[in-house]
């Protein structure tokens, strides 16, 4: 399992969702998701994460189908999916990720300033390199013999 963030909890809006009861174990404790995607080796804080950009539709599928894998009480097993649509709605709505369309609009500009200043550099050097000082200091043996 990959190293969680000890913060992360806190700093990402899934609070609710991860903390958010998925039914009673046969030992008659109470269980969360993130203790059940912990206990199948996900990283809680990313795939609750991962799951809020999914549809609704997908996410209560992925839910329920972890729900039946945990050792719950039966009656908790009959409710996976009604559990599952409950507890997707505590997942925060997130804003869509730019599709390639909107990424790849910004790439023209960078390459084009990109561009702008690397002919800016050449022409500076070039300058200086072909064009002689404006400044003419005597040589130390010019200075010497006069």
């Amino acid at each position: 399992m990959a190293q969680p963030d000890v913060f992360a909890l806190a700093n990402t809006g899934l609070e609710a969702f991860l903390c958010g009861e998925v039914g009673t174990e046969l030992n008659g404790s109470t269980l969360t998701i993130l203790s059940a995607l912990a206990r199948l080796d996900f990283d809680p804080w990313a795939e609750a994460a991962r799951w809020s950009r999914l549809p609704r539709a997908a996410t209560i599928d992925r839910l329920a189908g972890l729900i039946v894998q945990m050792p719950l009480c039966p009656q908790s097993l009959g409710e996976a999916r009604g559990t599952a649509i409950r507890l997707t709605n505590l997942l925060p709505v997130q804003s869509k990720t730019p599709t390639g369309s909107e990424t790849s609009s910004a790439l023209p500009v960078l390459a084009l300033v990109s561009g702008i200043c690397v002919a800016l550099a050449l022409a500076f050097v070039l300058d200086n390199i072909t064009s002689p000082s404006t400044i003419s200091k005597p040589s130390p043996y010019q200075q010497q013999n006069e």
